[in-house]
């Protein structure tokens, strides 16, 4: 079957999933839903919310006792002082999060800048704002690094926000920290407001740190704070989200979130309760066992020649295919009909990055190694015939 190269974005990851689904084998590498477990400590939280306490309406903006755990949360890792009260909403996962963010911010006409390639769903949500997505590139020579140069150069009369995701998806490129700084201050000279993703700050590799703008001097004031449960929990089906940021702002998320879905499912608010109260050794764990994959991802890259941006965070790699003559929807689809191994084509998280591909190490080791020496085969049966 082949895929409909004129469908981008979430469209085309799906078309190529449902192709996966015909493969009893498939081995896929390249979306983002870890393969551990929730842990047991979690999942007895949301059997006891649902005999004791999971029957009724939650406010739009979460339990307290949530809030307070997450302000603690931000607090103690990231290092953002927040009111429970007033500026914590929890919402249903990430997706929903982001998606508020961009709605609570942004009017039709108005500007966000966007480091490419991203999360699609941003994208999305400003389209569906009327909002204009003004790209700054990144790229693999430099391990996807925006500047705050090429921010400073991109900012308009009509911008409104800049967008800053760290660990990105789906780069795994890490924002320093004296950049963060720079961005913040760049942001207040110009009186924007800061969109931060802190989803994967978890997940920071080798000798690399996170930072979250809105821990800065002049950040609070003006950053909206995404994260989830997702992936750091293992909780993807969960759908527990927040978003943290100054009281004006978060009043007008809490309006939308109340209007659109409503409070957040009880049971899962219970769980993230345990989940970020509870031990923190699964999400250690988790983390080490991303580490030894990240190595064997990279070792097999290295074999088959593919250059990459050494991803410092996160979950993924995005690898360059240039060489290889082919479109990213192209080559997914190749190495998916003869090995069964799908990974992710680059185009779909920005289209004009038809030469990368996105991998995760979300596998245990054994069909991780299994997955690669596939994509290994295919790739040499294509620059073998390159050569012929």
């Amino acid at each position: 079957m082949a895929t409909n190269n004129r469908k981008h974005g979430t469209a085309l990851l799906y078309d190529l999933i449902s192709q996966a689904r015909s493969f009893p084998d498939a081995i896929v590498l390249g979306r983002g839903d870890p393969d551990f477990d929730t842990p047991p400590h979690i999942i007895d939280a949301a059997e006891m919310a649902m005999r004791e306490r999971g029957n009724h309406y939650t406010p739009p903006e979460g339990i307290l006792s949530l809030r307070q755990v997450i302000a603690r949360r931000v607090k103690e890792v990231n290092g953002i002082e927040v009111d429970a009260a007033t500026e914590v909403v929890v919402t249903n996962g990430g997706q929903e999060a982001l998606f508020l963010m961009v709605l609570a911010t942004i009017a039709s006409g108005e500007e966000m800048i966007v480091p490419e390639p991203n999360y699609n769903t941003y994208n999305d949500a400003l389209t569906f704002v009327g909002g204009i997505q003004v790209p700054v590139p990144t790229y693999a020579r430099n391990d996807f690094r925006v500047t705050p140069e090429q921010v400073r150069e991109a900012i308009s009369e009509r911008t409104r926000a800049v967008l800053l995701v760290s660990p990105n998806n789906p780069t795994a490129g890490v924002i320093p920290p004296a950049d963060v700084h720079a961005f913040v201050r760049l942001a207040a000279d110009h009186d924007l407001l800061i969109l931060a993703d802190d989803i994967y700050d978890l997940f920071v590799y080798d000798d690399f740190e996170h930072c979250s703008p809105a821990s800065l001097p002049g950040g609070k004031e003006r950053t909206l704070t995404v994260n989830a449960l997702s992936k750091a929990y293992a909780m993807t089906g969960w759908r527990l989200g927040w978003i943290v940021g100054p009281e004006d702002l978060m009043a007008h998320v809490k309006q939308l979130k109340a209007a659109i879905t409503g409070g957040t499912s009880i049971i899962s608010q219970y769980a993230a309760v345990a989940a970020l109260e509870g031990p923190q050794e699964p999400m250690l764990a988790m983390r080490e066992a991303y580490v030894r994959r990240r190595r064997i991802v990279l070792d097999a890259l290295d074999e088959m020649g593919m250059r990459y941006g050494l991803p410092k965070g996160g979950q993924f790699v995005y690898a360059d295919i240039t060489p290889t003559g082919y479109s990213s929807a192209e080559l997914a689809e190749k190495i998916l009909q003869e090995q069964h191994v799908l990974v992710y084509p680059g185009s779909a998280f920005s289209e004009a990055r038809e030469q990368y591909l996105r991998m995760t190490f979300l596998q245990p080791e054994e069909k991780l190694r299994e997955g690669l020496q596939r994509m290994k085969l295919a790739m040499k049966s294509i620059m073998g015939s390159l050569t012929r």
